[in-house]
């Protein structure tokens, strides 16, 4: 059987730590099973591209050079926007089109869906740019996840999870056998087939293990468009309002309603960076309905204002 042709789109600045999670365990799955697969690298001109880490990575080819493979992989991260040319959305759905299996780590998803080979399709991204995904491409349908697998589109959010979104292939070409001994041999407790948060939990991003706590921090993140005053958060999670401040102020050293702004400033901050969003869109997503107030809020929280970030 002929080994499976497996070429990474290198874009500028892309995720080194995703592209190696996602080459390894094929380069292990070939001890186990033969040579089933081959890999190579490419870039849009051929020449060498650098990761997120500045180091460089020599590439075996360009666009050009793509031919038939199996599956073609984009790698990118902090500047997705430098992979969205006329040339590689042209190649992009030339291989949709061809039924090639199509991947994206980390922030590759973007590409991808730009191109249009993401619409109706199930997708995720790195937690950070999700919000702004979802915004931009609302015929994706996405998720919170570590990895998504949908009919010949893969997706993973980045970091470690290429592992596992790689070993999830490895299981359904190869068998859970083979994707387990892999796992075990990458010291990767998680094996194919088990899904957890794409994120930190809220337990680990704390330090706190109180439940009525973590239920209000919850709370306000899943109501950041329309935010809730103080006595309906208290009201929601069985406290009073002096209850609820004392319980930030006692583990987290924050009030209840700033911890909250930050929250949604953060939120913006995301939208702003990887969303097509105007800077009003953005205000009214993250609950500000006057935009003077919003460019206020965000310049004291992050020392630009929102406008000048989207620029740069």
């Amino acid at each position: 059987m002929p080994s499976a042709d497996v070429v990474f789109l290198l874009v500028q600045r892309f995720s080194m730590i995703s592209l190696y999670g996602a080459l390894e365990p094929l380069r292990i799955a070939n001890r186990f099973a033969g040579k089933r697969f081959s890999w190579r690298f490419v870039s849009v001109d051929g020449n060498p591209v650098s990761a997120s880490n500045d180091i460089p990575i020599s590439v075996m080819g360009s666009l050009a050079d793509l031919g038939r493979p199996t599956m073609v992989v984009v790698c990118a991260s902090y500047e997705p926007e430098q992979g969205i040319t006329k040339p590689v959305l042209s190649a992009v759905r030339k291989l949709a089109a061809q039924k090639v299996l199509l991947a994206g780590l980390d922030t590759g998803p973007f590409i991808m869906a730009r191109a249009g080979v993401l619409d109706g399709y199930r997708a995720t991204c790195h937690w950070e740019s999700l919000p702004g995904f979802r915004e931009s491409f609302p015929r994706v349908q996405t998720a919170q996840s570590l990895y998504e697998v949908d009919r010949e589109r893969m997706t993973c959010a980045g970091g470690s999870s290429s592992i596992d979104m790689m070993l999830e292939w490895i299981r359904l070409q190869l068998g859970r056998e083979i994707a387990v001994d892999v796992a075990d041999q990458l010291v990767h407790s998680r094996i194919a087939e088990q899904q957890v948060e794409a994120r930190a939990p809220l337990t680990a991003r704390y330090g706190t293990v109180d439940g009525r706590l973590l239920s209000c921090i919850s709370l306000m993140e899943e109501q950041i468009e329309e935010p809730l005053d103080i006595t309906t958060v208290a009201d929601r999670v069985g406290l009073s309002v002096r209850q609820l401040e004392r319980l930030f102020a006692n583990t987290l050293k924050k009030r209840p309603m700033g911890f909250y702004l930050g929250l949604r400033l953060e939120r913006a901050e995301r939208l702003i960076n990887y969303s097509t969003l105007s800077v009003r869109e953005v205000a009214v997503a993250t609950g500000f309905f006057s935009l003077p107030q919003f460019s206020r809020s965000f310049r004291k929280h992050f020392g630009n204002s929102p406008s000048s970030l989207r620029k740069k």
